[in-house]
C-alpha cells in the first residue's frame, strides 16, 4: 500500500479482524453487483460502501455513467467497470423483524445495501 492509502484506510487497518493484510486482500479483490430495476437504491448503497472500503475492482453491469462517476468519486482506489468477473454481492434478504408497512423502502434499501457490503468485505478480508 502507498502512504496515502495507509492514511485513507487507517481505520480499517486498526481493526483486529481486518488489519493490513485484510485491507490488502480487499484492494486486490473484485466485487460484482448487478443493477436491477427493482432495487437500484440498495444496490447503489452496497456499491458505495464497497468503493469506500477500498475494493480493487467493482463490476456494475446495467449501471449508467452517472452512477459509475459517483462510485469513482467515493472510491479513488477502486476501478469501476461495467463488464467483467467478480465475486457476487448478494443483497441481504428482508429481515423477519422488519415492519410490514410500506413507506420504509429507503430505510430497507439502506439496511440491505449496508449488510450486503459488510458481509462481502468481511469475507474478502478474512481469507
Amino acid at each position: 500500500m502507498r502512504d496515502e492509502q495507509v492514511r485513507r484506510y487507517a481505520r480499517h487497518i486498526m481493526l483486529p479482524d481486518v488489519g493490513g493484510l485484510g485491507q490488502t486482500a480487499a484492494m486486490v479483490s473484485s466485487a460484482r453487483v448487478l443493477f436491477r430495476e427493482s432495487e437500484p437504491t440498495a444496490e447503489m448503497i452496497a456499491c458505495l460502501y464497497l468503493a469506500a472500503g477500498g475494493v480493487g475492482t467493482l463490476v456494475v453491469p446495467n449501471s449508467n455513467e452517472a452512477q459509475r462517476e459517483e462510485l469513482a468519486a467515493r472510491g479513488p482506489d477502486t476501478k469501476i467497470v461495467d463488464e467483467g468477473e467478480g465475486k457476487e454481492v448478494t443483497l441481504a434478504p428482508k429481515p423477519a423483524w422488519w415492519p410490514t408497512t410500506e413507506g420504509d423502502q429507503v430505510a430497507l434499501a439502506y439496511w440491505r445495501g449496508a449488510i450486503a457490503a459488510t458481509l462481502w468485505l468481511s469475507d474478502a478480508t478474512s481469507r
